[in-house]
């Protein structure tokens, strides 16, 4: 059975996880600085779509966490928080190419955070899909 502070727990991992990709990216963990022309590279529309993504996944959390009292809500927030934990995993690199030289602070900071913070959130939802138990209709 599952208590109340487990359900907080994970509501607030879930909180909080896009909380600090969001604030990583906008300090320690964002992309190469700009060109001496003033262009940008690629990694840096990567970190834009993370922190979009971010945004998302914060906006969901708090929809798990305040007005979810359905338990079939709960769990379709938890499959959509899985679908962006994955985006989290594949943009930088992956969907939104980097920059070319390997050793750049993209490939070496952003993308492993990134790759970090969008396991958790996957596993973290994956935990709560499978606590949460759906309501049985008796027919």
């Amino acid at each position: 059975m599952r208590t109340h502070s487990q359900t907080f727990a994970l509501g607030f991992l879930q909180l909080i996880l896009p909380v600090l990709l969001l604030m990583g990216i906008m300090t320690f963990a964002g992309p190469c600085g700009m060109h001496d022309d003033g262009s940008v590279s690629s990694c840096f529309w990567a970190s834009r779509s993370l922190m979009g993504l971010a945004i998302a996944l914060v906006l969901i959390a708090l929809g798990r966490l305040g007005l979810s009292q359905s338990r079939e809500l709960r769990r379709g927030l938890n499959l959509a928080t899985v679908v962006l934990g994955i985006l989290v995993l594949v943009t930088p690199g992956g969907l939104i190419d980097l920059c070319m030289m390997q050793t750049m602070r993209c490939h070496t900071i952003m993308r492993p955070f990134a790759l970090v913070t969008g396991v958790l959130v996957s596993i973290v939802a994956i935990v709560d899909f499978f606590l949460v138990k759906p309501t049985r209709t008796d027919s």
